[in-house]
């Protein structure tokens, strides 16, 4: 047992971080446990930082994020944002009972807790819902009114664009079960 003192504070506060992690989706995700595997994790008490590397699968009820790399931000041990990044990354979260599943992916995916915020960066692709699949090097979700805003990327030479593919009606009933 004292080989385990010099990490159980370690232990102690990644428990503590994660115990306060709000979701933002199905009620009965807030309520579930959360779990995080990794090859590695580092907490900067001061700095309120958690870091996950290696093959990161974090889930809770519905959400789930696999990553390279995590990074929980905290203020108040209250998470404030999570930053996944990858080749790519993977966020999947069900927003409603009757909805389907979400699927996100981004080299960076940025998951701003306080606003409902969700950031795909760098080979953006957000499949929503009803099918509709959407590909840029930047999308911006707002989960709380469903707002989807997506950009290319800018560059001196041809710029790259969004894409959108809409599935015909009978294809979205599908996947919405209606």
């Amino acid at each position: 047992m004292n080989h385990l003192r010099p990490i159980l504070p370690l232990i102690l506060s990644l428990i503590a971080t994660v115990a306060a992690m709000p979701t933002l989706a199905l009620p009965s995700d807030r309520e579930q446990p959360i779990h995080i595997t990794s090859d590695q994790a580092e907490r900067n008490e001061n700095k309120g930082i958690t870091t996950y590397q290696g093959d990161v699968v974090m889930t809770q009820g519905t959400l789930k994020i696999l990553a390279d790399k995590v990074v929980i931000h905290t203020i108040d041990n209250q998470v404030s944002e999570i930053v996944a990044t990858g080749k790519p990354a993977h966020f999947h979260q069900k927003p409603a009972v009757d909805k389907q599943m979400v699927k996100a992916s981004g080299s960076t995916i940025e998951y701003k807790l306080e606003n409902e915020m969700l950031h795909l960066i760098n080979n953006a692709k957000l499949i929503q819902d009803d099918g509709t699949t959407m590909t840029g090097d930047r999308i911006n979700y707002d989960m709380k009114t469903s707002v989807v805003k997506a950009a290319g990327k800018t560059s001196n030479s041809r710029p790259k664009r969004i894409h959108m593919v809409i599935p015909p009606k009978s294809e979205r009933q599908k996947a919405t079960g209606e």
